[in-house]
């Protein structure tokens, strides 16, 4: 048994430890991966241990999060996890949680557990690369070149993001982007081919990937991984593993998620020659073979600052624009901007927000799920052509999972859009993003039933409660111009929440412009009408149903004789939890509140807990016809506010 041999069998027998000691885990990938990821980082993987955060170091995704020890345990050997770390497996608060986190251990590069996730963030990490590349990279200053790779499981090419993310790297030849696929053909429940009898190589060669496959054999895959170093385009690299290789559970579902008993435990390591059976105790051979590697990996590391160094000598202003975004240190300013008209829909104002930012700013990318032409999402050129758009074709779930893999390899901005109606098809992504606190933005158009005859499959009811209950996310319906500005200045300035930006189809009107853009997103006054009454009603409304709320505060003025204030909530989770703003809206809470909304979202009922209150919301899903006929029959409508503020009152 060789070295490298003897740090593999270390690696699967400490899996075992910590499993056993964390009295769960996912003990069977990581056993059999133990070949892969031993090979890629010790004799392949360009990183370094001086800074886990390098911006040109190999990108490492595990999308079948759930084998986390494969990474844990080589971590371990080489020094960047102690014992520890890998006694606290799974525990509250260690570095090794059950499924990889990017906030618990620095050199995880993303957030993974949900399957096939990883291989479209993969893809992203890719594109942002090759996006820097572009922009940095000179003839003789090559400062921006690494290498993607994502191990995933067969699950992981059973779900839609994967797949979706694995045809768009195809048609894009995305290069120095690798998949290696851990094939132990196990699942939970079942032996793979049960459900997914295909031939994989068949399917890569394909979605033009490069295509080479292999048995888990540490020289077979040193060879593989130097040969896919010349390659271009992406690729596949399938490598025949046993799922709890060596255990009683070999190639079997048991061994997904094993625990072994003492007697197991020793008889694994036995067989693979190992002569120490203390839990987590292995021979300081495997730790000075495994740290070995540090030399000539941190000589690299060192060689590219010093060719920064003589980068920034001759291209000082391009050194100052990376190092800018490298510290996330890049502000956006939309002050200038000037408007075509008024009276626009709010998606016409976002499109106008987008070419000011590509004529003026080069440090955001993005597009739209093959809807440019009606959310007005998308840039002139692609990053293929020299610019910052992505044509992403109509795959909603990989467009959010790959511009969550840009932000977190690059700090890039990001932009996705679609209609409203659906964002659910992106939803995975999207959980994901509040989870790791990544900036990126979403612009979901068309958001009421005023997509008309389209009908109620294009029509959103529930999903503004869907995007308000996703924690660490910031969900803004702008009403007019300003507000859409005020959003988007908002989007782009923000370091770690996620942004959803909602807007209409058809033209809204502009309100008066207002004094300080920063303070409309809690609430904005529209419109006060006053009379000698002293009945008092104040409505509140955002997006679509602002002029909803206007008319109808005009005729409550007119024919009922009542104070009447309308107030613009873009944000109404920043309302909800500010009970000064409440408050101050509510007339110090003696002034009832009445809102109006094109959604099912009961999160408005907060408001009742200070003042008395009332909701006008959506009731059911729509149907094809005129977007009023709709809004009709579900009493969003300038009577029916009229007739609630008559109950609420007692008039």
């Amino acid at each position: 048994m060789n070295k490298l041999e003897k740090l593999i069998a270390s690696m699967r027998g400490l899996v075992m430890d910590a499993v056993n000691n964390a009295k769960s885990g996912h003990s069977g990938m990581a056993i059999g991966s133990a070949e892969i990821t031993a090979t890629l980082f010790t004799k392949y993987f360009n990183f370094t241990n001086l800074n886990p955060k390098w911006l040109n170091r190999d990108k490492f995704i595990l999308s079948a999060g759930h084998g986390s020890l494969t990474i844990y345990t080589i971590m371990h050997f080489m020094g960047l996890l102690d014992r520890q770390d890998i006694e606290q497996f799974r525990k509250y608060g260690s570095r090794t949680s059950g499924h990889p986190e990017i906030d618990r251990f620095q050199y995880i590069d993303v957030s993974t557990g949900a399957l096939g996730q990883g291989i479209a963030n993969g893809l992203g990490m890719a594109l942002g690369r090759d996006y820097l590349a572009k922009r940095f990279n000179k003839p003789d200053y090559n400062i921006i070149d690494h290498t993607v790779y994502v191990l995933h499981g067969d699950g992981c090419l059973q779900e839609g993001v994967a797949l979706e993310a694995i045809q768009l790297a195809g048609t894009l030849q995305v290069s120095n982007f690798v998949l290696i696929h851990d094939f132990n053909k196990i699942q939970i429940d079942t032996p793979y081919n049960e459900v997914n009898n295909i031939d994989f190589k068949k399917f890569f060669e394909a979605q033009k990937f490069n295509v080479i496959e292999i048995e888990s054999d540490p020289y077979l895959i040193e060879q593989a991984l130097l040969k896919i170093k010349d390659l271009k385009g992406p690729t596949y690299l399938q490598i025949h593993t046993n799922i709890a290789k060596y255990t009683d559970y070999q190639d079997s579902s048991k061994g997904h998620a094993a625990l072994f008993t003492p007697e197991q435990t020793i008889a694994t390591k036995k067989a693979m020659s190992l002569d120490s059976f203390t839990p987590f105790e292995y021979d300081d051979d495997n730790y000075s073979y495994a740290q070995s590697f540090w030399e000539q990996k941190n000589k690299n590391y060192q060689n590219w600052l010093k060719n920064i160094d003589k980068y920034t000598e001759n291209y000082p202003e391009l050194s100052s624009e990376l190092q800018s975004l490298i510290s996330n240190n890049i502000s956006y300013d939309l002050s200038k901007i000037e408007f075509s008209a008024n009276d626009l829909s709010t998606r016409e104002y976002s499109g106008q927000i987008v070419k000011y930012l590509e004529r003026n700013y080069w440090s955001i990318v993005g597009g739209s799920a093959d809807l440019f032409s009606s959310t007005k999402i998308g840039f002139s050129k692609s990053i293929s052509e020299g610019g910052q758009g992505i044509k992403y074709g109509i795959r909603e779930h990989a467009m959010c999972a790959i511009n969550n893999g840009i932000n977190l390899a690059t700090n890039l901005k990001t932009l996705a859009s679609t209609f409203l109606a659906f964002a659910d098809y992106s939803k995975g992504a999207m959980r994901l993003a509040s989870l790791m606190e990544l900036p990126v933005i979403n612009v979901y158009s068309h958001d009421t039933y005023m997509v008309g005859e389209d009908g109620p499959t294009h029509q959103p009811v529930e999903q503004l409660t869907m995007l308000r209950s996703t924690p660490n996310m910031v969900v803004i319906r702008p009403c007019d111009q300003y507000e859409t500005e005020a959003a988007f200045a908002y989007a782009l300035n923000s370091k770690r929440e996620q942004i959803s930006i909602i807007t209409s189809r058809q033209n809204l009107k502009t309100y008066t412009q207002p004094q300080d853009l920063t303070s409309v997103l809690k609430t904005r006054l529209i419109i006060e009408l006053n009379s000698e009454s002293t009945k008092s009603i104040n409505l509140l409304a955002s997006g679509s149903e602002v002029e909803i709320a206007v008319n109808a505060a005009k005729k409550l003025n007119e024919k009922h004789n009542l104070n009447v204030k309308v107030y613009s909530v873009p944000v109404l989770q920043f309302l909800v939890n500010d009970t000064e703003e409440i408050a101050k809206i509510s007339n110090h809470f003696q002034t009832p509140l009445l809102a109006i909304e094109a959604s099912n979202d009961t999160m408005w009922y907060k408001i009742a807990e200070y003042t008395r209150f009332r909701a006008i919301l959506a009731k059911k899903f729509g149907c094809s016809g005129k977007g009023e006929l709709i809004y009709h029959d579900n009493g969003l409508t300038v009577e029916n506010i009229i007739d609630e503020t008559i109950k609420m009152l007692e008039l």
